[in-house]
């Protein structure tokens, strides 16, 4: 029986997840692959999904039953405490000076805020009966919540392994699309 006040929500304190697709490509494949989503002492944590879980998470997320539960499924083992966004700052207890020694460094899976965003895809391109993948970087750039530009431009061999280590270091999107020359 779901306890939920409303078919779309969980009750109060049983934490917040989601099941995120992700398409992965795989010799020249893509394939979808599911993962959950949830938060955890105030830090997003990401599991992927097996496949023969896939079902049984689909079912017991559609009924909205505790995030708990759901890891539990997914052998992850987790305090319901952890998962309460309760985050109280306490000033006294927050560093009010940066201490040189205690620099935070930017996330190394996101770009830095304001550079746009981007990503490789590959297409199947049929020719004369035969099936060639291609790789695409997709782009997008956004200025105050508004889309500005959104394309995509065609990665040729030679370039593409040096475009795929910049996406992996998640260099600026305008400096990939300049070594593609898009931008001068």
């Amino acid at each position: 029986m779901n306890n939920s006040p409303s078919k779309t929500r969980r009750c109060k304190g049983e934490g917040n997840g989601s099941i995120y697709w992700r398409t992965i490509t795989s010799n020249g494949k893509d394939y979808p692959q599911a993962y959950y989503h949830w938060q955890e002492n105030g830090q997003k944590k990401t599991k992927y999904i097996p496949k023969k879980l896939l079902g049984d998470i689909q079912e017991v997320e559609a009924n909205k039953r505790p995030v708990v539960e759901i890891l539990r499924l997914l052998g992850v083992v987790v305090s319901p405490s952890k998962l309460l966004e309760d985050k109280q700052v306490n000033p006294s207890n927050e560093a009010l000076e940066i201490n040189p020694s205690n620099k935070i460094s930017p996330s190394k899976t996101r770009r830095n805020k304001g550079e746009g965003s981007g990503s490789i895809h590959w297409r199947t391109i049929t020719k004369n009966g035969k099936d060639y993948p291609q790789a695409y970087y997709h782009y997008e750039f956004w200025s105050e919540g508004d889309r500005t530009l959104k394309s995509s431009k065609y990665i040729p061999k030679r370039l593409l392994n040096r475009v795929q280590q910049m996406e992996q270091q998640k260099a600026a999107v305008r400096e990939i699309l300049q070594v593609l020359g898009v931008l001068k």
